[in-house]
C-alpha cells in the first residue's frame, strides 16, 4: 500500500473518531463540511442543508457566506441540484454552471456568485427531514473522478454519523421529556392530593386544549408552579 493510501485511511479513521464524539446532528454536519472543504480537491466551499417536508430549508453548516447565499437561492427559487438530490437522485453533478440548463434560474444566480461547478450528495434522513451535502467549486470542471469518489466516502461517513447523532438526540429528548412530566405530576399530586394517573390526566387535558406538546405543558408547570388549567386560562385571555 502506498503512502497516499495509508494517509487517506488515517484521515478517515480520524474523521470517524471525531464524528463519534459530536453531541448533535448539527455539530456532526459542521465537522463533515469542514473536512470535505479541506480534503476534496476542487472544493472551494461546502455546506449541509436540511430540507424539511414543511417549511424552508436551512443550512446549519457552511464554510463561507457566499456558500450560504447560494444555498438560499435554491430555497428561494425552489430549484437546483440540492433539491433534486433530495427528491430524485442521490448524487447530482454540475460540471459547468454557466452552461447548466436543468435549472436555468438557479444556474444564472449561482454563476453570478462565482460558482463554476457543484457536487451534491443526498444523506439518508429521518422521517420528515432530508439532508444534502453540497460541494462548490469556483471553476468549471472542478471535481474530477477522484474528487467525486472521495466526496462519496465522506457522504457515507456523514450518513452513519448523522443517524447515530439523531438517535442520541431522540433518546436525550425522551429522557428530558420523562423527567419534566414526572416533576410536573409530582407538583400536582402534592398540591391536590391526586394519584399519579390523575395528575397525568390533568397535563394531557391541558395539552389537548392548548394544542401543544405534553412535555411543553409539563415544563411550564415545573417552571412557573401554576396548575395546567391556569396556563390554559392565561393563553385564552380569560
Amino acid at each position: 500500500m502506498d503512502e497516499s493510501a495509508i494517509e487517506l485511511a488515517r484521515m478517515f479513521a480520524d474523521l470517524a473518531q471525531q464524528l463519534q464524539q459530536k453531541g448533535s446532528s448539527e455539530q456532526t454536519l459542521a465537522e463533515v463540511v469542514e473536512a470535505v472543504h479541506w480534503a476534496v480537491d476542487g472544493c472551494d466551499g461546502a455546506s449541509a442543508v436540511l430540507h424539511p417536508v414543511r417549511g424552508k430549508s436551512k443550512s446549519p453548516a457552511f464554510t463561507a457566506e457566499w456558500v450560504l447565499t447560494c444555498d438560499r437561492v435554491q430555497t428561494e427559487l425552489g430549484e437546483g441540484p440540492g433539491r433534486e438530490a433530495v427528491a430524485e437522485n442521490p448524487v447530482v453533478r454540475v460540471t459547468d454552471m454557466a452552461a447548466e440548463r436543468r435549472w436555468p434560474r438557479f444556474a444564472a444566480r449561482a454563476h453570478a456568485l462565482g460558482v463554476g461547478s457543484m457536487l451534491v450528495y443526498r444523506l439518508p434522513s429521518a422521517e420528515g427531514l432530508s439532508c444534502s451535502l453540497n460541494l462548490y467549486g469556483t471553476q468549471p470542471g472542478a471535481f474530477d473522478t477522484a474528487a467525486v469518489e472521495l466526496a462519496g466516502i465522506f457522504a457515507a461517513h456523514a450518513s452513519v454519523a448523522l443517524a447515530s447523532a439523531r438517535v442520541q438526540e431522540t433518546l436525550e429528548a425522551a429522557v428530558a421529556s420523562r423527567q419534566s412530566i414526572g416533576e410536573a405530576c409530582g407538583i400536582l399530586m402534592e398540591r391536590h392530593g391526586t394519584t399519579s394517573r390523575q395528575a397525568f390526566e390533568m397535563l394531557v387535558q391541558a395539552s389537548q386544549h392548548m394544542n401543544v406538546k405534553l412535555r411543553r405543558v409539563a415544563e411550564i408547570v415545573v417552571r412557573t408552579g401554576r396548575d395546567p388549567a391556569d396556563v390554559i386560562d392565561e393563553r385564552s385571555g380569560s
